[in-house]
């Protein structure tokens, strides 16, 4: 009987280790699950909320959590970020603060699936969200992508010299030529190494 309790106690071991996964502190305070395909999710949205996704001054209440489908490309939730009235360049709109992950200066891209209401863009010249990451490597790195209506999957290629080390802020700057006249939807933020 001790033989067959020492056994099952091995199984179980076993069992319980084969079966965990890796995971590491992500940008927001929650974790970011790091997979075998050379991907980092930094920011889904999936515990419901903007994941340290915040607006500044003017742009407070900017940063919401979307649960409406047609919005959302993967999962659950997406970031609704109300846009209305950014008119040029406007850096308040979304911050985020970190905590980010240890592996943030080996990633090589950022990925993220962002929709844009065609009335959101109505009237304007150009619209762009612009990533921009604050660190002790370079205090401002950025990085443009154009936005047309409808689903947009930009791609930000880093530079590993502008984000080595520290990394104090990370921001989603708008830019554009007129007012935008509603809200953008953001989801899927990953990084890829």
């Amino acid at each position: 009987m001790k033989k067959f309790l020492f056994l099952f106690f091995v199984v179980l071991v076993v069992f319980v280790f084969g079966c965990a996964t890796v995971e590491e502190e992500g940008g927001s305070g929650k974790v970011a699950s790091s997979t075998a395909s050379g991907t980092l999710v930094l920011w889904n949205f999936e515990s419901n909320s903007t994941d340290g996704w915040y607006g500044k001054g003017k742009w407070a209440n900017a940063c919401t959590v979307n649960s409406d489908s047609k919005f959302v490309k993967e999962g659950k939730y997406s970031l609704k970020i109300d846009a209305k009235g950014s008119k040029g360049w406007n850096q308040d709109i979304a911050l985020n603060d970190g905590p980010f992950s240890g592996d943030f200066g080996n990633l090589k891209s950022i990925t993220m699936d962002v929709y844009v209401p065609e009335t959101s863009m109505k009237g304007l010249e150009y619209g762009q969200i612009f990533l921009v990451i604050s660190g002790s490597a370079n205090s401002w790195y950025q990085i443009p992508q154009g936005l047309k209506p409808g689903w947009n999957k930009l791609v930000y290629k880093l530079e590993s010299d502008n984000i080595a080390g520290d990394i104090w802020h990370i921001y989603f700057v708008f830019n554009s030529g007129g007012d935008f006249k509603g809200p953008v939807y953001i989801d899927n933020v990953v990084g890829n190494f």
